[in-house]
């Protein structure tokens, strides 16, 4: 399987974890999810019972998206994560973020789409996943990545170190505007409510920003 996800973050605490899984489940429900085994599964997520512990739970079933005016997104699962130490040593006190990836097969996309080239009505179905997750997870937006991607914008912006340009796809809010401002050749930016979005242009049959209009 060639795998893709779509993926944004927060900062959390012991006490507003609850609040931001919440938050991503009205997300989900705001994107016509209507699966109720896995809404529930995001509300039971707890927090580690110690900090020696590892935190990662995976809903390993299909989960469907259908935002409006789309012909929706089939996800072969969901991905909850928390991240409390930094891959970079450094000397400010990093806060612990939890990570929600929704996974995509890209061999099972509908047809025009391949390993690396997302179809045009695939482009608009992503693209309306991440304005909704962009303004209810205003940190970091949301983005899509393939599998040797994963995780490597948010850590660069989070820990302020190296190039924030490995996504295929994304929305960031404009206080992260000094991350992007020489945007590098193969790449293409709009301005969207939620910030500004880029794409890398060889992913996609078409920008996917042409496909549709701004969620409102």
């Amino acid at each position: 399987m060639a795998q893709a996800q779509i993926q944004t973050y927060a900062t959390c605490t012991q006490v507003t974890f609850p609040d931001i899984l919440y938050r991503y489940r009205e997300a989900l429900i705001q994107l016509g999810c209507t699966n109720q085994q896995v809404l529930e599964w995001i509300t039971e997520i707890t927090w580690p019972t110690s900090d020696d512990d590892s935190f990662g739970d995976i809903y390993a079933a299909p989960v469907r998206l259908t935002p409006p005016d789309t012909a929706g997104l089939e996800c072969v699962g969901i991905e909850i994560s928390l991240y409390g130490e930094a891959a970079v040593p450094s000397l400010k006190d990093l806060p612990t973020w939890v990570g929600f990836n929704l996974l995509i097969d890209t061999e099972q996309l509908p047809p025009g789409s391949t390993e690396v080239l997302f179809s045009a009505q695939v482009g608009r179905t992503i693209w309306q996943i991440l304005q909704v997750l962009a303004r209810n997870f205003t940190e970091i937006g949301a983005y899509l990545t393939d599998e040797w991607q994963d995780n490597q914008t948010w850590r660069i912006i989070a820990e302020s170190a190296g190039d924030p340009w490995v996504f295929c796809l994304g929305v960031f809010p404009r206080q992260l505007a000094s991350y992007f401002i020489e945007v590098p050749a193969g790449f293409k930016g709009t301005v969207v409510d939620a910030g500004f979005g880029f794409a890398e242009v060889n992913r996609w049959q078409k920008l996917p920003w042409e496909t549709t209009q701004r969620v409102k």
